[in-house]
């Protein structure tokens, strides 16, 4: 199992997994009560006029209904997409071997975007390099596109429809940059470590077409083990370094070797 003692917990994943779990206590309890009031209120109107109870019991199944309903949550739909999309991710990258020490939600400096920090979704830092995770959570059929600002993307249309078309946009600008900012922060530190790039697509309805166009690999969840395993490792790597560094980055720092 891959050593994971970096991770840092989703927010807003965990945020929506316990609203939702409250919801679910509120809506057994709600149920409860409207099950036994419409039994009650049922039963008194047949005591007090048969027919009565017909209606009784119409309104009783109505306000169960209503009541069944399950409560929304707060999490902004996008923030949630991303949140389960990772840890799709996760579930597959813990499968790595336990050389394989992985970094989840890495802030690291760049002073070419808004607010000079970028996020990357992962870092493993593995025998065979550093490998730099950029994670989308599209279903659908994709067309590998490298040198067009979108990718084709097919999708069901519904039962017996035709398929629909849309776009994502060209993962491979964004993770160039993260790749950039990534290796000259690992510069910055006198670690010459290059890094490598995948973007990983984490639904399992999700197709990958003409992706062998990409110099950069592009896999689904569950092809990230395979590749590590097919990856050669280098010789002599300063892993040490780059993990007391990027440990660092996640709000972990290491104490360094005497």
């Amino acid at each position: 199992m891959a050593n994971l003692r970096f991770l840092q917990s989703y927010t807003a994943l965990d945020q929506h997994r316990a609203e939702m779990r409250q919801a679910a206590r509120q809506q057994r309890a709600r149920v409860a009560i409207a099950v036994c009031v419409g039994v009650v209120a049922t039963l008194a109107s047949y005591w007090i006029m048969p027919p009565l109870a017909v209606l009784t019991a119409g309104i009783a199944v109505l306000a169960i209904f209503f009541s069944a309903l399950t409560g929304s949550s707060s999490v902004p739909p996008s923030a949630l997409t991303g949140a389960e999309g990772e840890a799709r991710v996760l579930r597959s990258l813990k499968q790595l071997p336990d050389d394989h020490v992985v970094f989840n939600q890495v802030q690291i400096p760049d002073p070419t975007v808004a607010g000079g920090r970028r996020e990357i979704d992962f870092v493993v830092v593995a025998p065979t390099g550093v490998h730099l995770i950029e994670v989308k959570n599209t279903p659908g059929l994709i067309y590998v596109r490298p040198d067009e600002q979108d990718w084709p993307l097919a999708h069901k249309a519904g039962c017996g429809g035709r398929p629909g078309w849309n776009a994502i946009a060209n993962p491979l600008r964004q993770v160039a940059a993260q790749t950039e900012a990534l290796n000259r922060w690992l510069l910055q530190h006198s670690l010459v470590y290059p890094v490598q790039p995948i973007i990983c697509f984490a639904r399992s309805e999700v197709g990958l077409r003409d992706r062998e166009l990409s110099e950069v690999p592009v896999l689904t969840a569950d092809e990230l083990v395979g590749h590590f395993a097919r990856a050669a490792p280098l010789s002599n790597p300063d892993r040490s370094s780059a993990i007391r560094l990027l440990a660092g980055a996640v709000g972990c720092a290491l104490p360094r070797p005497a």
